[in-house]
Order: structure tokens, then C-alpha cells, then sequence
């Protein structure tokens, strides 16, 4: 274990890692999602030219999650029933997975439980932003993207090792820990993302480190809180029981009744996340 840490760390110090490339296509929808004079007739356009995204798209648009909107035949359709927003983040969302979270066979179960929780965390950090009145697509980025290192980081694992040396799975997640923050900043510098990103991935849990951000950074913290319980096995524990103890959560000002509403949008969150798994 220590010699593979050794060979992990030196390859971080170097620059030897193989980051993945964000396709032009997420790049442009990034730069979309950052631009408040964007429309939909822009991002249509895009979606379009490319028929795995349009696919993807549809198929979230059309899925249990968002049933109450009806059946929707057209993606200029989609963008007019589920808002522009909302269809920038799911465009985005695939171009993420397919770039960072593609996985290696032998390690699959942490990739798709890391990928889960991304999604989860993104998510909820939506539904917690509305409560606290902060920008609601900041932090869902910020959320997605916070944890970025970490299946570069097994991904770099697997490249070094063969099958037959990986770790075990604690010692596994212990070490892609230690070291994805480094490694998502170094992703998130080479994609130039938003700085509110790269201000998340490096001080998720400092959210008192500056006035200016740390309500964001609490926010995603939270939200990160909230994906661990709901993928969590064994019987389902209440919000409120489960966050007793958080300080973020005091930090965040958040009410009993309030904790009560983001619960009550547990299933609903839950099948979002479903349906944006690729």
C-alpha cells in the first residue's frame, strides 16, 4: 500500500496523469450555462448537432422523473416545458460522465457509487439552494464537479496496479481521498472552470473559511451530507435525526420544517438521480 501511495503521489508531483478531455460540445455548454444572454434557441442547436446528447436528453426529459410534464416529442419541446436551465444541466451532466466517470471493470462499484453521489449531491444542493436563497446553478456545478479527482485518481490506480494488487476497498477509498482534491484542481484548472468550482473542490469542508464563498461551499457540503444518507443501506433514518449533530446545518440556518420538506423530496430526488446515470 505504501509503495502504490509512493507511485500515485509521484505521478501527481510530476504531472504523469492521464486527465481526461472535456469535448468541445461540454465545453460549449459550459460556456452556455455561464452566459446570461444565452437562449434556447442556442442550446437547441447544439443539443442537435450531436445524437447521443439529444438522445440523452430525451430520454431524462421522458423519464419517471419528469412524468408530470407529459410526454414530450421534441427537444425544443423539452427546453420550453423543463427551462433552459434544467436542459443545460443534463447536457452537461453527460458530457461530465462520459469524460470523468467512465469506469474500469475491476473497480466499477466505486466508480457508479462516486458517480451516484455526485449526482445526488448536485441535486440536493438545488434543493437547499432555493431554501438559503443562493444561485441555485452555482452550486449545482460546484456540487457535481467537487469530487472530480477521485475516478481520475482510481483510474491512475488501476494503470499502475494490476487486478490482482488492488487494494482492499476501505484502504481503496481511503487513498483516492487523500488525494483528489490535488487532482481535481489540476482538472478543473486544465478545463478552466469557474472558479466557485475550484474553490469547492479545494475547501468543501472549510465552509467558514470565507465570507464571501462559504455559504456555497455549506450549501454543497450540506447536500454532500444528504447523498451519504440516501445512499446509505438498512432502513431509512430522517433527515432530521440524521443531521443533528451537522454543524453546516446550523451554519445554513435551516429550520426543523424545512429539513422536514427536503425529506419529503427524497424519492423525487432519488429518481432524478436515476434517470441522469448514463
Amino acid at each position: 500500500m505504501a509503495d502504490l501511495e509512493q507511485q500515485l503521489k509521484k505521478r501527481i508531483d510530476s504531472g504523469d496523469l492521464d486527465l481526461p478531455v472535456l469535448p468541445a460540445v461540454g465545453v460549449r455548454v459550459l460556456e452556455l450555462t455561464q452566459d446570461d444572454d444565452s437562449d434556447a434557441n442556442g442550446l437547441a442547436a447544439l443539443i442537435q448537432n450531436d445524437q447521443s446528447l439529444t438522445s440523452y436528453v430525451m430520454k431524462v426529459a421522458n423519464s419517471a422523473a419528469f412524468s408530470s410534464y407529459g410526454k414530450i416529442q421534441t427537444l425544443q419541446q423539452a427546453i420550453t416545458k423543463l427551462g433552459l436551465k434544467n436542459i443545460s444541466q443534463m447536457a452537461l451532466t453527460m458530457t461530465v460522465g462520459q469524460s470523468v466517470f467512465k469506469s474500469d471493470p475491476i473497480t466499477r462499484e466505486i466508480t457508479t457509487y462516486i458517480w451516484q453521489h455526485s449526482l445526488l449531491c448536485a441535486l440536493w444542493s438545488k434543493e437547499i439552494a432555493r431554501l438559503c436563497h443562493v444561485n441555485a446553478e452555482v452550486v449545482f456545478l460546484a456540487a457535481l464537479l467537487h469530487q472530480i479527482g477521485k475516478p481520475v485518481a482510481l483510474h491512475t490506480i488501476n494503470e499502475i496496479l494490476d487486478e490482482d494488487e488492488l487494494p482492499e476497498r476501505d484502504s481503496l477509498l481511503m487513498l483516492i481521498e487523500k488525494y483528489q482534491k490535488t487532482i481535481g484542481i489540476n482538472l478543473a484548472n486544465c478545463w478552466d472552470l469557474p472558479e466557485s468550482v475550484v474553490t469547492t473542490i479545494q475547501h468543501i469542508d472549510e465552509y467558514h473559511f470565507s465570507h464571501r464563498k462559504s455559504l456555497d461551499i455549506a450549501v454543497v457540503n450540506a447536500a454532500r451530507l444528504l447523498a451519504d444518507i440516501s445512499l446509505a443501506s438498512g432502513e431509512p433514518v430522517k433527515f432530521v435525526d440524521a443531521i443533528a449533530n451537522q454543524g453546516v446545518f446550523n451554519e445554513l440556518v435551516l429550520s426543523e420544517a424545512e429539513i422536514q420538506r427536503l425529506d419529503n423530496k427524497r424519492e423525487s430526488v432519488g429518481q432524478k438521480m436515476q434517470a441522469l446515470v448514463l
